[in-house]
């Protein structure tokens, strides 16, 4: 069966979804093995290990394009946003079969996992039927800007502010540790519109444009040399009013929705890759490292569960809420885990990444896990979710 489309179809309720998006997913995703093989060429050029960051997005760009114009990131989206249909579990399978074939992830379109579900929820139908093809074929990348200088797990204390004016919410504030910011073309801003006082109560979530006259973008170098983060600056910055996403003074649903896709069914997505490196370090590994190595085998197995029941849900339409708070728990965890076993096993090479390009790219992964307990809400926010709306302790 060949799904080749060239170019997305008019945006419309109206379209009906592919065939294949109705099919059993083993034919999914035999279908989708069967054109990995013969693509497999193409495929290798786009899928090679990047330490460079800049590379490496230039990289995902051209990845996306390819499959979008093969139609399969595609699927798993709505036919009116220029989808062929389908769920999270065909997204799931693709990521999957990707990184079996040495793909190290979606780079600035893991946000895709993150934001585009939040869009469709919440976001004005006709503002989202627009902008929507151009994330999934890789022309524009979006952001997500929560953090502020004072305002980070309590998310609630933020201060940058939205007013309403002549058809416009006009932003004035700084959000930072902005992921992808320096390549990003919109961002999800929450933003203050009520007052202080009111915290959650009075906040609005809107896309700003990032080139919009007023934002001033800075990336961020981090310790394992990336410029992933940015600072993000708005000075009365102007965004339409159907670019509110949500009610306004409702951003704090919208965030929560957004914040359970992050902790819940991204996990998925990030597992894929922990699989690869795990296998990696296992051909590389000597009988002293085997404690460790199969602890990590045991946690992957737990978090591959967790998440996979994660994206079940959200692929029958169900709501992640608080349990999201647990998978983000196992995600983190596995991963700090993991990089401690794989230093063991790899050694000065990637402690230093000194060596070839995945050496180079072992040593920035070791650093980001180091820092995986704090974004997207603490650990100790996320027990603190557990506790209180999971297991009702202190209730």
């Amino acid at each position: 069966m060949s799904i080749s489309i060239q170019g997305p179809e008019p945006a419309s309720p109206h379209i009906e979804s592919h065939p294949l998006s109705l099919a059993p997913l083993t034919t999914f995703r035999s279908e989708f093995l069967a054109w990995c093989r013969a693509n497999s060429a193409e495929l290798a050029a786009h899928t090679l290990p990047h330490p460079d960051y800049e590379t490496r997005v230039i990289a995902a760009r051209s990845l996306q394009r390819v499959l979008f114009d093969a139609g399969w990131s595609r699927f798993g989206w709505p036919t009116w946003v220029g989808g062929l249909g389908g769920s999270a579990l065909h997204r799931g399978i693709v990521f999957e079969e990707l990184s079996q074939i040495g793909w190290h992830g979606p780079a600035i379109f893991e946000h895709l996992e993150i934001i585009a579900p939040t869009l469709l929820e919440f976001g004005d139908t006709d503002f989202v039927a627009e902008r929507f093809p151009r994330f999934l074929d890789g022309t524009q990348s979006w952001v997500q800007g929560f953090s502020e200088p004072d305002a980070g797990s309590d998310l609630a204390s933020l201060r940058t502010r939205g007013v309403i004016d002549d058809g416009c919410i006009v932003i004035t504030g700084q959000k930072i540790w902005t992921s992808w910011a320096k390549w990003g073309h919109t961002c999800l801003a929450l933003v203050r519109t009520g007052s202080t006082e009111e915290r959650h109560r009075g906040l609005t979530m809107v896309a700003v444009d990032l080139e919009s006259p007023g934002v001033d973008v800075r990336p961020i170098q981090q310790a394992n040399g990336t410029y992933e983060l940015a600072e993000v600056f708005f000075d009365e910055v102007r965004a339409p009013i159907d670019q509110i996403i949500g009610e306004i003074n409702g951003g704090w649903a919208v965030a929560m929705h957004l914040l359970a896709h992050e902790r819940g069914t991204l996990a998925w997505f990030r597992h894929n890759h922990f699989r690869q490196r795990l296998a990696q370090g296992a051909e590389a590994s000597t009988p002293v490292e085997d404690a460790a190595l199969g602890a990590a085998i045991v946690q992957l197995a737990g978090l591959r569960a967790t998440a996979g029941r994660q994206l079940a849900v959200d692929a029958a339409g169900g709501s992640l809420g608080p349990t999201a708070a647990f998978t983000k728990l196992l995600m983190t965890r596995l991963e700090q885990q993991l990089y401690d076993v794989l230093l063991r096993i790899h050694g000065a090479r990637m402690g230093f990444g000194a060596g070839n390009a995945d050496d180079q790219l072992l040593h920035q992964e070791y650093l980001f896990s180091r820092v995986v307990t704090i974004y997207g809400g603490s650990e100790q926010m996320q027990l603190m979710t557990l506790a209180n709306r999971v297991l009702k302790l202190g209730t």
